[in-house]
């Protein structure tokens, strides 16, 4: 249940989304899932983690014929990565999240390589098969993230984004930073070329679904704790309510966010999650 704004918002010390995800949540993944048909099963956190599988899944089935090394750019808790290293690809991860350092303390080094950094302050002599951006384009200038990947990609390297995308430039979802337009343009300026594109917005839609549950569940009652005292409530509710007591500046930045992305119909006006698949151009 990836996010492009909640990966910057610590409360307390701590990073929310991946505390809300793995501790409240109990997902494995991050991630947005795919879902087969938006009305396919009941919506539970069970059916939400086999979405998350079939996301994965779906990623790894879209690397194209002659790939052996992936730089993962974002990787979050590392489910994409071990996904692929178990089908055979070489794999760097990279993020700059010290909380995700932990998730990779147990792969196999000569599989997968963890590297603390942000994507701007990364540097390598290595040069990759394919670049992997799973819900990370919006966290860097899309200038800036097109113009280092193709200076990390070997010739004919491919560039595969699967993520989150404005239909235009306007207020809503401001927090997602590219709009597809102008995303394309700017990565033909920069020497990729459009292999392919599927919009798979209905299928995580149910995942929108989902952060509403969670946000009537777990968020809503902990803001409400948060801002009064003496209020009973699980120890989940509780836990978070200590969190959002230290930095009650984030609570309208939070809610705001949890708003827009827990309505599906207002979500698949204003976005398209996209899987586009790129190849790098010349040398």
């Amino acid at each position: 249940m990836a996010t492009d704004i909640t990966s910057e918002i610590t409360v307390g010390g701590v990073d929310f989304q991946l505390w809300f995800a793995t501790d409240i949540l109990r997902l494995r993944s991050l991630h947005f899932g795919y879902w087969n048909t938006p009305c396919e099963v009941a919506l539970d956190l069970e059916a939400a983690r086999k979405a998350q599988t079939r996301y994965t899944e779906y990623l790894v089935n879209s690397i194209p014929p002659d790939v052996s090394t992936i730089l993962d750019v974002g990787c979050g808790v590392g489910c994409n990565a071990r996904a692929l290293a178990a089908k055979g690809y070489k794999v760097t991860s990279l993020s700059p999240d010290a909380n995700h350092k932990a998730f990779f303390a147990n792969v196999p080094a000569d599989q997968i390589r963890f590297c603390s950094s942000k994507y701007e302050d990364f540097s390598t002599d290595q040069k990759f098969d394919l670049v992997l951006m799973s819900e990370s384009q919006n966290y860097f200038d899309a200038d800036v993230g097109l113009s280092l990947t193709h200076r990390f990609l070997s010739p004919n390297g491919h560039l595969l984004i699967c993520g989150m995308f404005r239909k235009q430039n306007g207020p809503e979802f401001s927090q997602t930073r590219n709009v597809e337009s102008e995303y394309l343009l700017r990565a033909q300026q920069h020497g990729f070329e459009v292999v392919d594109i599927d919009d798979i917005t209905q299928n995580t839609l149910p995942t929108l679904h989902m952060v509403r549950m969670a946000k009537q569940e777990y968020l809503d009652p902990a803001l409400n704790v948060a801002r009064r005292s003496g209020v009973s409530a699980s120890w989940k509710v509780k836990v978070a309510a200590l969190l959002f007591r230290k930095e009650l500046g984030k609570l309208k930045e939070i809610e705001r966010y949890y708003d827009e992305f827990g309505d599906p119909e207002f979500f698949a006006r204003h976005v398209s999650y996209l899987r586009i698949l790129f190849r790098k151009n010349g040398k």
